[in-house]
């Protein structure tokens, strides 16, 4: 698939500001047509332009302090509101994580069918140090199987490129639906799986509107995440469900999308 200059947001949610460290040193070494725009979710801390040039980053910059802490969900949501007034051209958005490596913000030509650009992840699973060396030599690291796991393809909006207007299409479905989908948040003894969550319901909306409509695969890495459990430390809950992790994310899932066909049924 052929590459076109296309106009990109790159969402940056970040709760421990240290973090950007790892994620704004990667972005800053990506060359791609593209406005930064970071949601800051942590309102005992606050990011400053200064901030994220002291780490490298020169381009096209805005910053979101939140005054309280939103979530994952409502912070992405403010930064496609924000893209709106920042980056009011920009044809494509790719979510990311302070904790995560985006390593391309390349665009392939696509079909007008094709709604996001789905691509591979490498995980870190252990050693942090592993995430460090991989901020300045992403190109040293290999799956092992064990510590660094190829996840081919990764299911799920961060690092994922999607057209921004099917994207604020679906952000009003999550809107319409979000005080149902706060209390099955609030239920879980485990980080809510937010990030599958908003794939699903951007899947889930697109093809509602258009049976044709269709994520693409391109069979290459752009992205390596940081799969040690921070999460305790981030949002007071452990990664995954103590027993029966995956059976458990499965459940909610399922109470994702019957409140999310339901908001579409309304609209």
């Amino acid at each position: 698939m052929l590459r076109k200059k296309n106009l990109v947001v790159v969402g940056l949610t970040t709760f421990n500001t240290e973090m950007l460290k790892i994620s704004v040193s990667a972005i800053a070494r990506i060359k791609s047509n593209f406005t930064l725009i970071i949601h800051n979710d942590n309102p005992n801390q606050t990011v400053t332009v200064r901030t994220i040039r002291k780490i490298g980053y020169r381009g096209r910059l805005h910053i979101i302090n939140s005054t309280q802490n939103i979530g994952l969900r409502a912070a992405r949501l403010r930064i496609l509101d924000a893209a709106g007034k920042y980056a009011p051209s920009a044809e494509w958005i790719i979510y990311i994580d302070d904790d995560d490596i985006l390593l391309s913000a390349d665009i392939p030509s696509v079909g007008t069918n094709n709604f996001a650009v789905i691509q591979n992840s490498l995980v870190v699973r252990r050693r942090v140090s592993d995430l460090i060396t991989a901020t300045c030599q992403p190109q040293s690291l290999c799956p092992d199987g064990d510590n660094i796991v190829l996840m081919r393809p990764y299911l799920g909006l961060g690092a994922t490129a999607v057209r921004i207007d099917i994207m604020r299409a679906a952000a009003n479905i999550l809107h319409a639906a979000g005080a149902r989908l706060d209390e099955i948040d609030a239920s879980l003894e485990y980080r809510p799986p937010v990030d599958i969550m908003m794939w699903n319901a951007l899947n889930s909306y697109a093809r509602h509107t258009d049976p044709n409509a269709a994520p693409i695969y391109m069979d290459s890495v752009n992205c390596i995440r940081n799969g040690i459990d921070s999460a305790a430390i981030k949002y007071g809950r452990p990664l995954t469900a103590p027993r029966n992790s995956a059976a458990a994310v499965n459940r909610a899932l399922a109470r994702y999308d019957a409140v999310i066909s339901h908001a579409m049924s309304q609209f």
